[in-house]
Protein backbone atom coordinates (compact mmCIF):
# COMPACT_ATOMS: atom_id res chain seq x y z
CA UNK A 1 0.00 0.00 0.00
CA UNK A 2 1.28 3.27 -1.14
CA UNK A 3 1.22 5.92 1.55
CA UNK A 4 0.85 9.67 0.98
CA UNK A 5 3.76 11.92 1.79
CA UNK A 6 2.15 14.00 4.34
CA UNK A 7 0.59 10.77 6.63
CA UNK A 8 1.19 10.85 9.74
CA UNK A 9 1.76 7.07 10.88
CA UNK A 10 -0.22 6.93 14.27
CA UNK A 11 1.21 3.87 15.25
CA UNK A 12 5.01 5.13 14.75
CA UNK A 13 4.32 8.50 16.78
CA UNK A 14 2.92 6.83 19.68
CA UNK A 15 5.87 4.42 19.81
CA UNK A 16 7.82 8.02 20.14
CA UNK A 17 9.55 8.00 16.95
CA UNK A 18 11.38 11.56 16.90
CA UNK A 19 10.92 12.32 13.37
CA UNK A 20 7.09 11.43 13.01
CA UNK A 21 6.09 13.68 16.15
CA UNK A 22 7.90 16.45 14.32
CA UNK A 23 6.02 15.49 11.19
CA UNK A 24 2.43 15.32 13.20
CA UNK A 25 3.50 18.94 14.75
CA UNK A 26 4.25 20.91 11.94
CA UNK A 27 1.24 18.81 9.87
CA UNK A 28 -1.30 19.45 12.56
CA UNK A 29 -0.15 23.33 14.15
CA UNK A 30 -1.90 25.22 11.74
CA UNK A 31 -5.20 24.20 12.39
CA UNK A 32 -4.72 24.18 15.85
CA UNK A 33 -3.55 27.08 15.99
CA UNK A 34 -6.22 28.54 14.04
CA UNK A 35 -8.91 26.81 16.27
CA UNK A 36 -7.33 28.16 19.31
CA UNK A 37 -7.50 31.81 17.95
CA UNK A 38 -10.85 31.64 16.37
CA UNK A 39 -12.36 30.38 20.08
CA UNK A 40 -10.39 33.33 21.90
CA UNK A 41 -11.42 35.97 19.13
CA UNK A 42 -15.34 34.57 19.55
CA UNK A 43 -15.06 35.00 23.46
CA UNK A 44 -14.02 38.39 22.81
CA UNK A 45 -10.53 37.92 23.75
CA UNK A 46 -7.27 38.65 21.89
CA UNK A 47 -5.30 35.66 21.18
CA UNK A 48 -1.85 36.59 22.93
CA UNK A 49 -2.55 33.52 25.04
CA UNK A 50 -2.49 31.71 21.86
CA UNK A 51 1.01 29.94 21.75
CA UNK A 52 0.96 29.08 25.55
CA UNK A 53 -2.61 27.12 24.72
CA UNK A 54 -0.91 25.48 21.46
CA UNK A 55 1.58 23.97 23.53
CA UNK A 56 -1.15 22.73 25.92
CA UNK A 57 -2.81 20.79 23.41
CA UNK A 58 0.70 18.85 22.61
CA UNK A 59 1.30 18.08 26.21
CA UNK A 60 -1.82 16.93 26.54
CA UNK A 61 -1.70 14.81 23.41
CA UNK A 62 2.06 13.50 24.87
CA UNK A 63 0.88 13.26 28.64
CA UNK A 64 0.98 9.48 29.91
CA UNK A 65 2.78 7.82 27.36
CA UNK A 66 0.61 9.28 24.47
CA UNK A 67 -2.30 7.69 26.21
CA UNK A 68 -5.05 10.13 24.22
CA UNK A 69 -3.14 9.95 20.85
CA UNK A 70 -3.84 5.78 21.31
CA UNK A 71 -7.93 6.39 21.92
CA UNK A 72 -7.60 8.07 18.03
CA UNK A 73 -9.59 6.04 15.96
CA UNK A 74 -8.75 6.80 11.93
CA UNK A 75 -12.23 5.53 10.96
CA UNK A 76 -14.53 7.91 12.74
CA UNK A 77 -12.49 11.17 11.79
CA UNK A 78 -9.33 12.71 9.84
CA UNK A 79 -6.73 13.29 12.17
CA UNK A 80 -6.88 17.13 11.84
CA UNK A 81 -10.67 17.37 12.59
CA UNK A 82 -9.66 14.97 16.05
CA UNK A 83 -6.81 17.40 17.19
CA UNK A 84 -8.57 20.58 16.20
CA UNK A 85 -11.94 19.40 18.93
CA UNK A 86 -9.04 18.57 21.04
CA UNK A 87 -7.74 21.88 20.96
CA UNK A 88 -11.08 23.79 20.78
CA UNK A 89 -11.73 22.07 24.35
CA UNK A 90 -8.75 23.51 25.53
CA UNK A 91 -9.64 27.01 24.69
CA UNK A 92 -12.85 26.90 25.73
CA UNK A 93 -11.30 25.26 29.08
CA UNK A 94 -8.97 28.23 29.54
CA UNK A 95 -11.70 30.72 28.99
CA UNK A 96 -13.73 29.22 32.00
CA UNK A 97 -11.11 29.18 34.10
CA UNK A 98 -10.39 33.33 33.13
CA UNK A 99 -14.36 33.96 33.40
CA UNK A 100 -15.42 36.33 36.15
CA UNK A 101 -17.30 35.05 38.91
CA UNK A 102 -20.81 36.53 38.27
CA UNK A 103 -22.28 35.15 41.81
CA UNK A 104 -23.23 37.55 44.46
CA UNK A 105 -24.26 36.36 48.07
CA UNK A 106 -27.57 38.45 47.15
CA UNK A 107 -28.23 35.68 44.45
CA UNK A 108 -28.79 33.31 47.22
CA UNK A 109 -31.88 33.85 48.83
CA UNK A 110 -33.05 32.36 52.31
CA UNK A 111 -35.83 29.93 52.18
CA UNK A 112 -38.91 31.56 53.49
CA UNK A 113 -41.05 28.04 53.01
CA UNK A 114 -39.01 26.25 55.58
CA UNK A 115 -38.45 28.37 58.86
CA UNK A 116 -36.25 27.02 61.68
CA UNK A 117 -37.73 25.19 63.83
CA UNK A 118 -37.84 26.65 67.68
CA UNK A 119 -34.64 25.31 69.33
CA UNK A 120 -31.62 26.99 70.63
CA UNK A 121 -29.62 27.99 68.04
CA UNK A 122 -26.05 30.29 68.01
CA UNK A 123 -26.06 32.88 65.66
CA UNK A 124 -23.33 32.11 63.44
CA UNK A 125 -21.65 35.87 62.09
CA UNK A 126 -21.33 34.56 58.48
CA UNK A 127 -21.70 38.53 57.51
CA UNK A 128 -18.04 38.62 59.42
CA UNK A 129 -16.32 37.18 56.68
CA UNK A 130 -15.05 38.32 53.58
CA UNK A 131 -17.88 37.88 50.12
CA UNK A 132 -15.78 35.40 48.74
CA UNK A 133 -15.94 32.77 51.66
CA UNK A 134 -19.64 33.87 52.43
CA UNK A 135 -20.76 32.79 49.08
CA UNK A 136 -18.83 29.75 49.24
CA UNK A 137 -20.04 28.71 52.90
CA UNK A 138 -23.60 29.52 51.89
CA UNK A 139 -23.66 27.51 48.26
CA UNK A 140 -21.85 24.90 50.48
CA UNK A 141 -24.43 24.61 53.92
CA UNK A 142 -27.22 26.43 52.41
CA UNK A 143 -27.97 25.43 49.41
CA UNK A 144 -26.18 21.41 49.80
CA UNK A 145 -23.83 21.59 46.98
CA UNK A 146 -20.84 19.46 46.87
CA UNK A 147 -17.08 21.04 46.57
CA UNK A 148 -16.83 20.04 42.63
CA UNK A 149 -20.45 21.89 42.01
CA UNK A 150 -18.89 24.91 43.92
CA UNK A 151 -15.73 25.40 42.03
CA UNK A 152 -17.63 24.45 39.00
CA UNK A 153 -19.97 27.07 39.30
CA UNK A 154 -17.76 29.62 40.56
CA UNK A 155 -15.04 28.79 37.79
CA UNK A 156 -12.54 27.88 40.57
CA UNK A 157 -10.33 24.90 41.37
CA UNK A 158 -11.58 22.43 44.34
CA UNK A 159 -8.74 22.89 46.52
CA UNK A 160 -9.76 26.72 46.18
CA UNK A 161 -13.26 25.84 47.19
CA UNK A 162 -11.94 23.72 50.04
CA UNK A 163 -9.26 26.30 51.48
CA UNK A 164 -11.70 28.89 51.77
CA UNK A 165 -14.41 26.61 53.69
CA UNK A 166 -11.17 25.91 56.46
CA UNK A 167 -10.15 29.47 56.37
CA UNK A 168 -14.31 30.56 56.92
CA UNK A 169 -14.44 27.87 59.41
CA UNK A 170 -11.30 28.82 61.38
CA UNK A 171 -12.58 33.00 61.86
CA UNK A 172 -16.27 31.68 62.29
CA UNK A 173 -14.74 29.24 65.06
CA UNK A 174 -12.54 32.08 66.68
CA UNK A 175 -15.39 34.40 66.58
CA UNK A 176 -18.14 32.32 68.07
CA UNK A 177 -15.17 31.64 70.56
CA UNK A 178 -14.79 35.20 71.55
CA UNK A 179 -18.53 35.78 71.73
CA UNK A 180 -18.87 32.64 74.15
CA UNK A 181 -16.02 32.72 76.17
CA UNK A 182 -14.87 29.06 75.21
CA UNK A 183 -12.04 29.01 73.04
CA UNK A 184 -13.33 25.78 71.02
CA UNK A 185 -16.48 25.70 69.57
CA UNK A 186 -17.31 23.23 67.12
CA UNK A 187 -19.42 24.60 64.06
CA UNK A 188 -19.49 21.63 61.25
Amino acid sequence: MKRRKNHVDINRLVRGDRGQWEHFVRSVSPVVNHVIRHTLSRSGKNASEAGDLLQDVFVKLCRRDFELLKKYDPHRSKLSTWVAVIARNIAVDHLRKRRPVTLSIDDISEPKDNPPPETARIEIPINRLPPRQQLIMKLLYEKDLTVREVARLMGIKEQSVRSARHKAIASLRSLLGDKTGKGDVSII
